[in-house]
């Protein structure tokens, strides 16, 4: 895979998806006929390419580690956002959101998006890799959705008073939600004609079947295009940090870990070249954007559709630079390894510049705004800080790399290792100071231990690294000087700071929505209250001196 093979790949499917946008924000295609477009996608187009794909199906041309591979690697990031979900949300839809969030990180499109982009980049290499595409979507349709929906249907189950019929109902709806879905209904189909049909499909319905296959991918990427149309403007600051995590689990730990696992369980190729091949078509799998369905999903069970609608729209035009970019970097591999490293130093060099032209901009407003003493605008300057230094480091490593002086290397590395591991520590203690500020009102804690923190735990990592580490030959990056125990040192640093900042974020998005839900429910008391006094005043007018009511009515003709 190499960014010049899949660009043209990316153009035609995200091209169609950009006009079924314009068409739906310009209104050409109304929402009834965009419905209409949507029921032949879903009920004919996509069950005769399922009923085709499966009949046809090569069972012996699987490569089943690189199946298991994927799957497992579904599992446990579905295992991780469910597990994350449930301690984090409020208790009154905990359920509902670990099972709509673990879907939404795990189901991907694969037929509207992985079916072009796979055939358009393996079709000459390894065609027989457009099969996996139909054998690990039914699996996980049938195995992980499921799950998600028994969480959504506890949740009602727990909301309700008639336990037991509603224990009865659960795995009666579950069954049912699984058996609705056609791409499940039709891969059962196609198996069962798989097995009678011999892998052929008979001369009368060969052109029928095939018309029909071949309608969906033009069809299906138009359709999505359409379903985007005013689903950002339902995003708001609440939902930001949500949207930002299930992203991040789709988009980063997803597509990783199905690369690390392909590395680890395939050993069936002798071939490193086509292990290699597997490995990074694991990771663009890992990249396919979210589902829309799980959109339908979130509206049956009435859970955050605005977070899931946006989250899938941001999802999908995400996943085209992130595509593109990884295909790069993919490649690297086969470059030369020196130039690489050339490569990448006069970039960060020519990147710290810019960066510190921007920060000296970023310092003087800081500082004319006069906030700089306040919290957090404290620690903010501080994460500055540390991102100005690091800029400083970089561009002095660029000087002293090609140098014999090993002081000036050590003292260096000191700077640069000390500020990059702080601003990884930063973002996190900043996140920890929102959070206890908004929950006591104050930090309860003296901001010079948080600045110690910020600076100290770095200076310690890159002290016990300096110590303990042995230094590369013939290495120029800084990122990599010490080897292996400096990726580890950095992998724990950045991975406590993801731990501690998004657990923050999410505690202060819960906490936020929580209020506006408090906000809403006391301004809908009152203006009940409001309706009722003004109800009450209108059919219980005082009674004036004559004994009359109601307009100048004697008060017993009333009633």
């Amino acid at each position: 895979m190499s960014s010049d093979e899949l660009c043209p790949a990316l153009l035609e499917c995200f091209g169609i998806i950009l006009c079924g946008y314009i068409a739906g924000r310009a209104n050409i295609i109304t929402s009834t006929q965009a419905k209409g477009l949507g029921n032949f996608v879903s009920k004919f187009a996509l069950p005769a390419l399922l009923f085709k794909n499966m009949v046809l199906l090569d069972l012996s041309n699987v490569i089943w580690p690189f199946l298991w591979s994927i799957l497992i690697a579904k599992v446990c990031v579905y295992f991780v956002v469910c597990v994350l979900t449930l301690i984090v949300a409020s208790p009154d839809n905990r359920f509902n959101k670990a099972g709509i969030y673990s879907i939404f990180a795990t189901q991907s499109n694969d037929f509207a998006m992985g079916c072009p982009i796979v055939e358009a980049l393996y079709k000459r290499t390894n065609p027989q890799y457009l099969q996996y595409i139909y054998l690990v979507a039914p699996v996980t349709l049938i195995f992980l959705n499921p799950l998600g929906f028994a969480f959504c249907e506890i949740q009602k189950w727990r909301n309700q008073d008639n336990y037991q019929q509603c224990k009865i109902l659960i795995v009666g709806c579950i069954i049912l939600q699984v058996l609705k879905n056609p791409v499940v209904f039709m891969v059962i189909i196609g198996l069962i004609a798989h097995l009678v049909l011999q892998h052929n499909i008979p001369a009368f319905m060969t052109k029928f079947v095939g018309c029909l296959a071949d309608s969906f991918g033009g069809t299906a990427l138009f359709y999505l295009g359409l379903s985007m149309v005013g689903q950002l403007g339902k995003l708001t600051r609440s939902t930001f940090v949500t949207v930002v995590l299930l992203l991040t689990a789709k988009l980063l730990l997803m597509p990783l870990i199905c690369k690390n696992m392909v590395d680890l369980l395939d050993h069936s190729n002798t071939s490193a070249l086509n292990h290699s091949s597997l490995s990074n078509y694991a990771f663009l799998y890992g990249v396919l954007p979210s589902a829309p369905s799980v959109a339908i999903y979130a509206a049956y069970y009435n859970v955050d559709i605005e977070i899931v609608t946006s989250g899938m729209v941001i999802c999908t035009f995400l996943s085209a630079p992130i595509m593109y970019v990884s295909a790069w970097l993919l490649s690297i591999r086969r470059l030369d390894a020196q130039r690489v490293m050339v490569s990448l130093q006069s970039v960060t060099f020519h990147m710290s510049i810019l960066s510190l032209i921007l920060l000296v901009w970023t310092f003087t407003v800081i500082l004319l705004s006069k906030k700089v003493k306040r919290l957090p605008h404290l620690l903010t300057v501080n994460l500055f800080l540390a991102q100005f230094i690091t800029c400083i480091g970089m561009i002095l490593w660029s000087y002293v790399v090609e140098g014999n002086g090993l002081v000036g290397q050590v003292l260096t590395f000191t700077l640069l290792c000390t500020s990059l591991y702080s601003t990884y520590v930063w973002p996190a203690i900043i996140a920890l100071s929102l959070v206890l500020m908004k929950k006591y009102g104050d930090l309860k804690v003296s901001p010079g231990v948080l600045v110690i923190a910020g600076w100290g735990v770095p200076t310690l990592v890159t002290a016990v690294l300096l110590i303990c580490g042995e230094e590369v030959s013939d290495m120029i990056d800084s990122s990599f000087i010490y080897g292996k125990p400096q990726i580890i040192c950095t992998s724990v640093v950045a991975a406590l700071s993801i731990l501690l900042g998004g657990g923050s974020l999410m505690y202060l998005s819960r906490g936020s929505r929580t209020q506006t839900d408090h906000t809403r429910e006391g301004n809908s008391v009152v203006a009940v209250v409001t309706e009722v006094e003004q109800e009450i005043q209108t059919n219980f007018d005082p009674i004036n001196s004559s004994g009359e009511h109601n307009g100048g009515k004697p008060l017993l003709e009333i009633y």
